[in-house]
Order: C-alpha cells, then structure tokens, then sequence
C-alpha cells in the first residue's frame, strides 16, 4: 500500500518553527512603535542642545581666561616698568599717575626719571586699550585694593605703607565689567 503525500499527517507548525524565533501571536507588531521613536527622538534632541549649551559656556570661559591672563601680563609689565624707576617711584610718580609722553624719553638723550614713569604709564594705558576690549586701569598706593569701578573712581586710599596695586578693568560682555587686581612692593 502506497501512501498519498496527501495522507500523510502533518507537522505541527510550532515543530516546523526554529526553536530561537520568538513567538508572536496573531496581529501582534514587531519593531518600534511611532511613540517610542518620538520619545527617542525628544531625548536626542535634549541631549544635542545641552550639549550646544555647554559648548557655548565652555568657549565664554576659555574667553574670559585669555582676557583674564592678558590683565595679568599687562600687570607684571608695569609691575617691573615700577620696579625699574626706583627714584620715581620713592617720589611718588607712580601713585595715581597722569600718562604723559615725552618724546625725550625715547632718545639716546633720555628724560627725567618722573617724566619716564609718565611716559611709561602712557604706553601702558595706551596698549591696555589696545589689548582688552575697553580697556583701562590705574596704579596707586591702596590698603584695600579689591575696591574701585574704574580710574576715575580708583578708590585708592593712600595709606602710608600700603602696597602700590594695579587695578585693569575690562568689559566682557554687554554690560559686564571685569577687574584684575595685583599688589606689589616696590
């Protein structure tokens, strides 16, 4: 007797199936749904802007760092111009001193050592100006140096045997105004 293909029994369909497919029942999607991938979506897009904002904050400080060490350099520089003028200095030229160029002062003939010190600070303010966005500052003899809005208003008290300090003002910004301080004994 010769059996059919037909007669013969079939195969149950879970036997036929790869023993590592999942089963899905009938109607049942496989994927992400439109809800999940906007939920994603939402969550990448957060993640990108707080990365944009930190980005911005970063490039704002390392903007303020390289302004912050131009002040510093700037100091040090009239802080050895000071240094190199003893005599105007014991005389007090340096202390809330008005810039002033004498074009003597750059000759092999040379200029009085007050006159130097005013030319001297002159080149300061005038490269301070050219280096920092808005750019002033002042020397004086002060007891409290972390004071003053800008070199009309120093507010340098004079006290004997204070420090002189330097005192750079910038604007960062739109409205905001920085201030390096730096004390120094001559």
């Amino acid at each position: 007797m010769r059996r059919d293909a037909m007669s013969r029994p079939l195969a149950h369909p879970a036997a036929t199936r790869p023993q590592h497919a999942p089963r899905r029942r009938p109607g049942q999607a496989r994927g992400f749904t439109l809800i999940e991938a906007l939920v994603t979506l939402v969550i990448l897009s957060i993640g990108v802007l707080a990365l944009t904002v930190l980005q911005m904050q970063t490039l704002l400080d390392n903007r303020t760092a390289s302004m912050r060490n131009i002040a510093t350099v700037m100091a040090y520089n009239l802080a050895d111009q000071i240094r190199s003028n003893e005599t105007a200095t014991k005389a007090g030229t340096y202390n809330l001193p008005t810039g002033q160029t004498t074009p003597a002062c750059y000759t092999a003939a040379g200029c009085p050592t007050d006159a130097m010190a005013r030319s001297s600070f002159q080149d300061w303010v005038d490269d301070l100006a050219d280096a920092l966005p808005a750019g002033s500052g002042t020397v004086c003899v002060d007891s409290t140096p972390d004071d003053g809005s800008g070199p009309a208003a120093a507010a340098c008290d004079n006290q004997p045997g204070a420090p002189y300090v330097i005192k750079i003002w910038w604007r960062e910004g739109k409205n905001a105004t920085q201030r390096f301080v730096t004390a120094l004994v001559p």
